[in-house]
């Protein structure tokens, strides 16, 4: 008995004494979740395996293995403890992060307590009706930033922001925007699973507006805070010849797939819809040059609501707008 008394204890001073008051900020229904961000500071100054235990519970832990899993990415997701584990380790390596992770996570968390920018930002580019009900969660080690359904997050550590704080604030941005797109648009995540030329397209398009609406959302303020030089995406959006080539590109690629539908998917054609993520990253790029073109042509309302109808209804109405 005395040992199961001493035990509960141990938790719940583990459970408890890793976060300060500002852990989560709540903003209307949204949240902004520090959890995960200041528990893995308190991992790599101390070593103490009780706190992995706790960061292993955390929502944005389930939130970082629901995206593992549905995009089969290369990280354990036997269990939320390894998937830990594996973002927190080697911790010699990891604790030479330390100091830059440590500024970026006071960065983040003066810009939600200075004023409602990242918010009121992203509303504009999402439906005045929209409220968001779901947390934007900070953490550590995985991808720049993921959205799965109503939830996205950024991850501080990441050598994009390790290098260059100052893009957290547009990151920030970009996927928050990602779970505004999911939560009112009632769009289901995109799955990988794709038999006929017909379901590459729909990825396709989702992933183009998806990602080309949040890339143009920072677009201006980048633009006003003299930031397009610091991220590869708007040296592209700021070079018109570029992007001529980027769009012929992508194409290319899309109407090889649309000019047959009925055609079988097979593994080598994920190679195709790849480069369009990686490297050149035309999604975002033609993606965000398509939706700066319907904001400015068409106007703010009609690019919002594109948002919950069908995302080829997105590249069609660029496409009508380059054939006037």
């Amino acid at each position: 008995m005395r040992k199961f008394l001493i035990l509960t204890l141990l938790l719940i001073v583990c459970s408890n004494a890793f976060c300060d008051k500002n852990s989560i900020i709540q903003k209307g229904q949204l949240k902004y979740d520090f959890s995960f961000a200041e528990m893995a500071i308190r991992y790599l100054e101390t070593g103490d395996t009780c706190i992995l235990a706790k960061i292993s519970r955390l929502e944005a832990v389930d939130h970082i293995m629901n995206h593992a899993k549905k995009f089969n990415y290369n990280v354990p997701k036997s269990s939320n403890r390894e998937l830990v584990e594996y973002l927190l380790h080697p911790l010699d390596k990891e604790r030479l992060k330390l100091d830059r992770f440590k500024r970026n996570l006071k960065n983040a968390k003066e810009q939600v307590l200075h004023d409602n920018f990242i918010y009121e930002r992203c509303k504009e580019f999402l439906p005045d009706e929209f409220q968001f009900t779901g947390s934007l969660f900070f953490t550590y080690g995985y991808d720049l930033g993921v959205v799965y359904g109503k939830n996205a997050s950024v991850n501080l550590a990441h050598s994009h922001y390790l290098s260059q704080t100052g893009e957290i604030r547009y990151y920030m941005l970009h996927e928050l925007h990602h779970a505004g797109f999911f939560e009112c648009s009632n769009k289901p995540m995109p799955h990988l699973d794709l038999k006929k030329y017909s379901d590459a397209i729909d990825f396709i398009a989702l992933a183009t507006q998806l990602e080309g609406m949040a890339t143009y959302v920072p677009l201006k303020v980048r633009l006003k805070e003299n930031a397009m030089k610091s991220d590869a995406d708007y040296v592209c959006l700021n070079d018109s010849l570029m992007m001529q080539n980027l769009e012929k590109e992508y194409f290319q690629i899309y109407y090889h797939f649309f000019n047959q539908p009925d055609r079988d998917f097979k593994d080598s054609d994920w190679k195709l819809i790849a480069s369009l993520s990686n490297g050149k990253r035309l999604w975002y790029r033609v993606g965000a040059l398509m939706a700066r073109t319907i904001d400015e042509e068409l106007g703010r309302k009609e690019l919002v609501n594109l948002i919950k109808k069908d995302p080829k209804d997105f590249i069609n109405s660029y496409l009508s707008l380059k054939k006037q």
